[in-house]
């Protein structure tokens, strides 16, 4: 992948079918780059397990925040649990990140970009919308979600 210099930031020129549109880095290449993996990581657990499977899996399991309306749901079990555990899944939501920020330090980064939520009943539309995580990188070198915010376009 070629990057070039864009104001603060990098910017890929090479797409591919795992990364339609160029992707915006800030700090270090290395560390915008594992964020990235992670981002389309915890995207991907979503399609296949679930978005309650997957933000059990990625979000941080004692401080992680979800905030989706209403008071934050904290850590992976009651996030989990927030968006319905065992229960059968009743849309399919996914995102691209179309942004990272990487701290100089190594452990901490910021991704945004859109969501996509496709219900399972094809009498309901696509809900669009976007989203942004805040990372962080535990002891055994995982990136995990501390803050996830998720908005629907046109809520107001």
């Amino acid at each position: 992948m070629t990057l070039l210099a864009f104001g603060a930031g990098l910017i890929a020129t090479q797409r591919s079918a795992d990364d339609p549109a160029p992707l915006i880095v800030h700090g270090p290449e290395a560390v915008a780059r594992e964020i990235a993996a992670a981002d389309k990581a915890f995207s991907a657990r979503s399609a296949t397990a679930g978005t309650a499977t997957a933000f059990r899996d990625f979000m941080d399991g004692k401080d992680g925040l979800e905030f989706a309306g209403g008071e934050p749901e904290r850590g992976s079990k009651e996030i989990y649990d927030a968006h319905g555990g065992d229960h059968p899944f009743k849309s399919v939501l996914t995102w691209e990140p179309a942004e990272i920020f990487a701290s100089a330090g190594g452990n901490l980064g910021v991704s945004w970009g859109h969501r996509l939520s496709k219900p399972n009943d094809p009498a309901e539309k696509p809900i669009t919308g976007h989203y942004v995580t805040v990372w962080r990188k535990n002891p055994a070198g995982e990136w995990k979600g501390v803050v996830d915010i998720g908005d629907a376009d046109g809520a107001s």
